[in-house]
């Protein structure tokens, strides 16, 4: 009789939730033989928690993937600018008549500076974002995202 009031027993049910990228949420659910060994249940939360953080790396991923798009398009604008500052500086010169080669204000050297500098950081901010792209895929392929049982952490 005792032997029948253990089968009846449920085993030990688990549910794992994370956030995701855009207001998401994921939620794992398993279950797991209630005598099971200490290491067959760090086992399962260890894939219950790739599981989630795979998914947060492929939202990670899209995350960056636009954030990069956005920053080459910024990047293009800013060379539009420049060129068209540059061409204005070169048309107030020609118009002023003025005989030489071109030297540029105070103001205008300023300015000039400021522009590039923005381009730069663009291209600093695209760097960045690609290192960081890079390794949330590497993360992502790996399958397993660095468990303690897989010797990680």
């Amino acid at each position: 009789m005792a032997d029948e009031y253990l089968d009846k027993i449920p085993s030990i049910g688990i549910s794992f939730q994370t956030a995701l990228h855009g207001n998401r949420q994921l939620v794992l659910q398993s279950f797991i033989d209630r005598d099971c060994s200490k290491e067959k249940l760090d086992a399962l939360l260890d894939k219950l928690r790739d599981a989630c953080e795979r998914q947060f790396a492929w939202g990670e991923i899209e995350n960056i993937e636009l954030k990069i798009k956005q920053e080459h398009i910024n990047a293009t604008q800013q060379g539009i600018r420049i060129e068209k500052a540059d061409e204005q500086i070169r048309a107030e010169w020609d118009s002023s008549n003025r005989k030489g080669d071109l030297r540029l204000t105070q103001a205008q050297i300023q300015k000039q500076r400021e522009a590039y500098a923005v381009a730069e950081g663009i291209k600093h901010r695209i760097e960045i974002l690609t290192r960081d792209l890079d390794n949330w895929k590497a993360r992502y392929a790996n399958g397993r995202m660095g468990s303690v049982s897989s010797g990680a952490g």
